[in-house]
């Protein structure tokens, strides 16, 4: 059998850079099967499940790993631990979100690595941590730039180092996944089966090709007239070219955990008062926005860093005290809260505390098409009340330039859960705690109302002790305890608003590939394109 599984990538191939830090056009879609993960996370079920780290134990803040044995890389030289050591390393140089849990990691014999932990991590918060990592950094590769690095560095030192990182260049990578480097022209990355991979039993097919398509459209193409692609995974692949595809096309939709919101800027005279946030969040109608929008697309209706919207797993999180959080949809309550700051409304218009009226433009990338979608209705919204709000679409590089970079806007769209993670720690984590929120002005202690009393005395919350609270402890009542204060927070600080949540959407072809049941578990692993089949869950069909 010769047969292919083929996929879409976004760069020529022959443009592809192999160093995962390099600034730009780096191999993505290859390089997962070039390269192996440390271990996945089902974002369903929370198992951990165990592939290039076998087995693991903790004491106090040690955390030791057992390696899978036999692992080579295509070079033919073994895997080992000090590989382990040089990914830390590296990823410690830039400053990656594992360096914040982490403190160092000694090899301690071949197989055997040890983590010192920044704290006593529960082995969820850990292990989903150490998920997110890839074995992409060979020693034989990046150990010079290990061997440069020490703590003493100057910040002038440091930076020079992160720069000749990024401008390594790799011809052609040594990895050691079930597939190999192979070849790559303007159009298509081929990468031929490595028979010697652990996984390589599950896997009935010799070629795994990344087709060059630069557009959404190529792709929605390919899927209807099965040509071209296998597979595809998108979150823009709009209702009227779904409703086109073959019997033969399967879709699989999955929660996303994330989805369109609105940010504040917290600095703003307006927006970095609790209850101006609170009003518009009122005003804003995230169920009539949901209902407008396709059905990748659902409502949040009650904002706490918790669980799926689309499965309605939100209310497992916050049990018996789900009900008293605040749902947002209330332009009565909204029209109170504006008052109670010393807004006024006059010939239908709000005006601000100083007799300003209260209006403003929301900037929007021209080129996030949902994203422009949802903010006119939301600039609907808000007008329709009486706060004068605007949609500008601007290019990319403005947006981020001119607008988020220096954070000079008072409310734009965005994300509401960036982590890539789907347990509440980790969306908690990302809404009250992360680079995000922080580059927004959101406190770090924001005043926040007795848990369950919306109308009562504030007082302030301490966001990162809470956190370190729930990474930590291992009693099964605190930590649902503590997911519903932190939950709470979120509900009445509104750092970001979140709005809707989407759905991912993969699409397979089932004329020449064996896929899972759409209820499948196996579906929760990221990503479709480099797991299943490494499981044996997507195989080729025999050919007549």
């Amino acid at each position: 059998m010769d047969q292919s599984l083929t996929i879409p990538g976004r760069y020529v191939p022959t443009e592809l850079r192999w160093n995962p830090y390099a600034p730009s056009n780096y191999a993505e879609q290859g390089g997962y099967m070039v390269f192996d993960p440390f271990l996945r996370n089902n974002r369903s079920t929370g198992e951990l499940i165990p592939y290039l780290f076998q087995e693991w134990s903790i004491d106090g803040t040690r955390l030791t790993i057992n390696l899978r044995e036999g692992d080579t890389w295509h070079n033919g030289e073994p895997v080992t631990a000090e590989d382990i050591v040089t990914k830390y390393t590296i990823d410690s140089i830039f400053g990656y979100p594992v360096a914040d849990y982490l403190n160092g990691v000694t090899a301690v014999d071949d197989t055997t690595v040890e983590y010192r932990m920044a704290d006593s991590y529960q082995e969820q918060v850990i292990m989903t941590i150490l998920a997110q990592s890839w074995l992409n950094t060979p020693t034989s590769e990046y150990g010079q730039f290990v061997e440069r690095y020490s703590d003493d560095l100057s910040e002038e030192e440091l930076t020079t180092l992160q720069g000749d990182i990024q401008d390594h260049e790799i011809e052609e990578p040594v990895g050691s996944g079930p597939f190999q480097f192979e070849s790559a022209n303007q159009q298509v990355l081929t990468l031929s089966k490595n028979e010697d991979h652990p996984s390589a039993d599950q896997i009935n097919f010799p070629y795994y090709e990344v087709q060059y398509m630069g557009s959404n459209q190529q792709q929605w193409a390919a899927m209807k007239n099965l040509t071209g692609l296998d597979a595809t995974t998108t979150t823009i692949f709009p209702s009227r070219i779904r409703e086109t595809l073959p019997d033969a096309v399967r879709q699989f939709l999955i929660p996303a955990y994330n989805g369109y919101s609105m940010a504040f800027n917290h600095n703003d005279e307006d927006f970095g008062r609790r209850n101006v946030r609170r009003a518009v969040a009122n005003v804003i109608d995230q169920k009539a926005i949901g209902e407008l929008s396709d059905i990748t697309k659902t409502a949040v209706e009650v904002p706490a860093g918790v669980g799926s919207f689309h499965t309605d797993t939100w209310r497992q999180h916050l049990g018996d005290e789900a009900d008293s959080f605040s749902s947002y949809r209330d332009t009565d309550r909204a029209a109170e809260l504006l008052r109670q700051e010393g807004y006024s409304k006059e010939g239908g218009t709000w005006m601000k505390p100083n007799g300003d009226p209260f209006e403003f433009e929301i900037p929007v990338p021209g080129g996030w098409s949902d994203h422009v979608t949802l903010t006119n209705v939301v600039a609907q919204q808000l007008s329709d009340f009486g706060i004068e709000a605007t949609n500008t679409n601007v290019e990319n590089t403005t947006f981020f330039g001119q607008y988020w970079g220096p954070t000079d806007f008072k409310m734009c769209p965005w994300f509401w859960n960036n982590s890539g993670q789907t347990a509440p720690f980790f969306i908690q984590s990302w809404l009250l705690n992360s680079d995000t929120v922080t580059n927004l002005g959101f406190p770090e202690e924001p005043p926040v109302p007795p848990l369950g009393d919306p109308s009562g005395e504030t007082s302030p919350f301490d966001t990162t002790g809470k956190l370190q609270e729930l990474a930590t402890v291992t009693e099964q009542s605190q930590r649902e305890q503590l997911v519903k204060e932190l939950g709470w927070a979120v509900n009445q600080s509104l750092p970001i608003y979140p709005i809707v949540e989407d759905q991912s959407q993969a699409f397979w072809d089932t004329s020449e590939w064996d896929v899972p049941e759409k209820e499948s578990d196996a579906l929760y692993v990221q990503s479709h394109y480099y797991w299943l089949p490494r499981i044996g869950a997507v195989s080729a069909r025999q050919q007549s």
